[in-house]
């Protein structure tokens, strides 16, 4: 019979401990460990200690702080060299699309465009233009706008210097102004939205996946308008939103 129990306490403390650590905003004290994470001082210290000899941590002698060390510079680094967004996200997405009824999507942000990444076909007859490796607008995609709430005010203002922005439906927005405030609601809601302003008829929910200030992608459920209504609308963002928080939490 196979034991699924996790083994070794200690290396599951010491990775709270590197998690709390990197929550913070500044090197943290002994006594500021030990209480944030409700565990006794020498415990914490024989932990820290081990940390500190592995360069997992490092302690500044003349605060008295605990600060991430190095040695986890290099396994961010090969991580995010192998990490596959698709292999976490695909899963989730399909239980997404099946929920739903309709088309989702996964996408990056490369070269200020939106690149399909993979695409999940809605069982019910619609006709997107939609294809993996295709692109599409920032300003224009519910993934797009998802995206650019992610860019600091500097990189969004140099978007917007370089865009040509376009329209390509009649409900495409291109007034800057316009667009920034939606950006600005994009930030509060945690979903963004194309409402018929990339393809005529077609509604977008967009998320944006992200962990540790890293944007990983983004993806969105696309729906053509004659199905969507007040209260389908609503529950696309639920679901959204939900399905946002799952696979984030995989990440």
């Amino acid at each position: 019979m196979t034991d699924n129990k996790s083994y070794g306490t200690v290396l599951i403390r010491a990775k709270i401990i590197l998690d709390y650590l990197m929550e913070q905003h500044s090197g943290q004290t002994l006594k500021e460990i030990s209480e944030g994470l409700s565990s006794t001082k020498s415990t914490t210290l024989k932990i820290l200690n081990t940390m500190c000899e592995l360069n997992l941590a490092w302690r500044d002698e003349n605060d008295k702080r605990y600060y991430l060390g190095s040695e986890l510079i290099g396994y961010g680094q090969k991580a995010l060299s192998e990490f596959d967004i698709r292999s976490i996200a695909i899963p989730f997405l399909t239980e997404l699309r099946d929920i739903t009824g309709e088309t989702v999507h996964l996408g990056i942000e490369a070269g200020n465009t939106v690149v399909f990444l993979d695409k999940l076909e809605s069982p019910r007859s619609v006709n997107l233009k939609s294809k993996i490796g295709g692109k599409l607008n920032l300003y224009s995609s519910a993934m797009g706008k998802a995206f650019m709430a992610e860019m600091s005010p500097e990189k969004l203002q140099a978007y917007f210097e370089t865009a040509d922005l376009q329209p390509l439906t009649t409900h495409t927005i291109v007034d800057q102004s316009v667009l920034q405030t939606q950006i600005e609601q994009v930030k509060q809601d945690g979903y963004s939205i194309d409402d018929r302003e990339n393809e005529e008829e077609v509604f977008c929910v967009g998320c944006i996946l992200k962990k540790h200030d890293q944007v990983f992608g983004a993806f969105s459920v696309s729906t053509p308008e004659y199905r969507i209504d007040e209260a389908t609308k609503l529950k696309t963002i639920e679901l959204a939103l939900a399905y946002k928080a799952k696979i984030e939490q995989r990440l």
